[in-house]
């Protein structure tokens, strides 16, 4: 099976969980408490056990290279998108431009990169996460409020998944083993990121009208930069740059082509701006990236194959 169609069939059933997400809030199952839950427990707890999964490999000293370089990448793609909202967004569209530069890496990226890649290309989608999370609690705070005042570069490097980053990486440069128990166990966890998230996002457009969702020009502006533009403008800097790693490209290809993060209603809601508009575009983008993803995904294989 060729990626493009793994790609397909995980968003199928990305889909159906989403379904049951929305399906559990309709009928009174899922509360609004449960979903605050379930982010909670995603956030600070299944996604630090799986990077800490991604890094029980053995030592290589070309695969920190190889991180690094990761990282250096994702932070031009992102400076990349920072540049173009200041062409194509207006001054006071603060959340359009969150939304627009931040992807879904951990919910939609990582269980993509686990079904293609396997926990190899998690390990590289970890330097990605590391450079959007600090991206998200310094510049993102700023375009979100306006205020520098507010940016707290100690939040973003105590974060969970920092805190998992760092634990991962001691077990990987001193090659302890985890228990066979332990290891068995964060496995089991692992599997949660997934189904767990999907239900999360489907209860979201649950506790949405679904009419407001696909009833505003300026989040289908966002949407289309989010999946379409900003997606082959990080393919072609992937292709001019001299980086001939496959798995690195594909990590960096889906995380540039994943649906608005999250964070865009959380830090609005935070920070005093509109949550409800977030959470529409993180909806929005989400649905639509059903279509987009593949396409985007199949265009950068053909690119880098």
């Amino acid at each position: 099976m060729n990626i493009t169609a793994i790609i397909i069939e995980q968003m199928g059933i990305m889909f159906l969980l989403i379904f049951f997400g929305y399906f559990l809030m309709k009928k009174n199952v899922l509360t609004s408490e449960g979903t605050q839950q379930i982010a909670g427990i995603l956030t600070k707890y299944i996604t630090p056990i799986i990077l800490i999964n991604s890094f029980t490999q053995k030592f290589e000293s070309n695969q920190i290279n190889l991180l690094l370089l990761t990282m250096g990448v994702s932070l031009l793609l992102l400076i990349s998108r920072a540049f173009l909202n200041q062409f194509l967004f207006k001054k006071d569209q603060r959340i359009d431009k969150f939304a627009a530069t931040f992807s879904n890496s951990n919910f939609m990226g990582i269980p993509l990169v686990m079904s293609v890649l396997g926990y190899e290309g998690v390990f590289f989608m970890t330097g990605y996460m590391v450079v959007s999370t600090t991206f998200q609690w310094t510049y993102g705070i700023y375009t979100v409020t306006g205020d520098k005042r507010m940016v707290q570069l100690r939040n973003a490097l105590l974060n969970p998944a920092f805190i998992g980053l760092y634990v991962g990486l001691f077990f990987y440069l001193t090659q302890i083993p985890l228990p066979y128990v332990v290891s068995q166990t964060f496995n089991s966890l692992s599997s949660l990121n997934t189904p767990l998230a999907m239900i999360l996002l489907g209860s979201y457009i649950a506790n949405s009208h679904l009419w407001d969702i696909f009833n505003s020009k300026a989040a289908y502006w966002t949407t289309a930069l989010r999946l379409i533009l900003y997606p082959l403008v990080g393919t072609l800097i992937l292709q001019l740059l001299p980086l001939d790693n496959y798995l690195i490209l594909m990590v960096l290809t889906i995380a540039s082509a994943a649906p608005s993060a999250i964070n865009t209603a959380l830090f609005s809601q935070i920070y005093g701006g509109d949550y409800q508009y977030g959470a529409r575009i993180v909806i929005l983008s989400t649905l639509l990236s059903i279509i987009t993803l593949p396409i985007n995904i199949t265009i950068a294989n053909a690119f880098f194959s």
